[in-house]
């Protein structure tokens, strides 16, 4: 399980820096997410703790989203690298989740 918080949060600081350098064309970095398909394993049924450790994690990631989604619309008129924030919030905001579910994913199942 860890392999795919890890593949989350590389992917959404690679998608971070990407649109932040080449503006939407950015975007395909996004692709790098079906990499997780050719290291999963055989699918087993999660069982009760595994399942409210998702629960938990799907909680952490909306409260980062919520919070970083805020701090992306607060900075909309920054210019970065002939970019302005507010014209890529969208794809910001998809690396902010992907960052954050990664991060809590990663927390969450090595603290409990």
């Amino acid at each position: 399980m860890n392999k795919r918080f890890i593949l989350e949060l590389l992917v959404g600081i690679i998608l971070l820096v990407s649109v932040l350098m080449f503006g939407p064309k950015g975007m395909a970095a996004l692709a790098l997410l079906a990499i997780y398909t050719f290291f999963k394993k055989k699918k087993k049924k999660p069982d009760e703790r595994e399942i409210q450790l998702f629960y938990k994690i799907g909680n952490f990631t909306a409260g980062a989203t919520l919070l970083l989604s805020v701090v992306i619309y607060y900075f909309s008129d920054f210019v970065i690298n002939g970019w302005t924030i507010g014209e890529n919030w969208l794809f910001y905001v998809l690396s902010a989740f992907l960052m954050s579910h990664g991060i809590s994913g990663l927390i969450v199942f090595n603290k409990e």
